[in-house]
């Protein structure tokens, strides 16, 4: 029975995982979009704070109600969530900074901050953000 719940629990964990990912996409080319347009116009670190606003609208509905499918109710979700986001930012500001000095050049240092703060967000999200979510093994033994 134990070895069941762990197969389920892991399938579910991949899944999870997957839809994270395709979230993900959608919000990395959304942020993109808006980034490689924006840069143009105003300095890069304006442009990545600008196109990491409107993808965190998207990806927190889409995160919480198809990612997560996270039960979690009241404000204290949305405020973690934001509070992730806003270290996720920071980290990405401070590594786009980084990079741009060591000659990496406006797009792979876009590239690199994006793939660093997505494995945060993911673990701040998952861990913090929305601790209740579906596939959890209480769950499973009920079903």
């Amino acid at each position: 029975m134990h070895h069941r719940i762990h197969q389920i629990s892991m399938l579910n964990g991949a899944w999870r995982m997957l839809r994270f990912c395709c979230v993900g996409v959608l919000n990395t080319g959304i942020t993109s979009i808006l980034y490689f347009i924006s840069y143009q116009y105003i300095s890069i670190y304006l442009a990545y704070a600008f196109s990491w606003i409107v993808a965190c609208v998207c990806s927190y509905v889409m995160n919480k109600f198809w990612t997560f499918r996270a039960t979690d109710t009241g404000v204290t979700p949305f405020i973690r969530f934001v509070v992730v986001n806003i270290c996720s930012l920071g980290l990405g500001l401070i590594l786009m900074r980084l990079f741009v000095s060591l000659g990496a050049g406006r797009i792979w240092s876009y590239v690199f901050s994006v793939t660093v703060t997505m494995m945060v967000s993911y673990l701040g999200y998952r861990f913090w953000s929305f601790k209740h979510v579906d596939g959890t093994i209480k769950e499973i033994v009920h079903e």
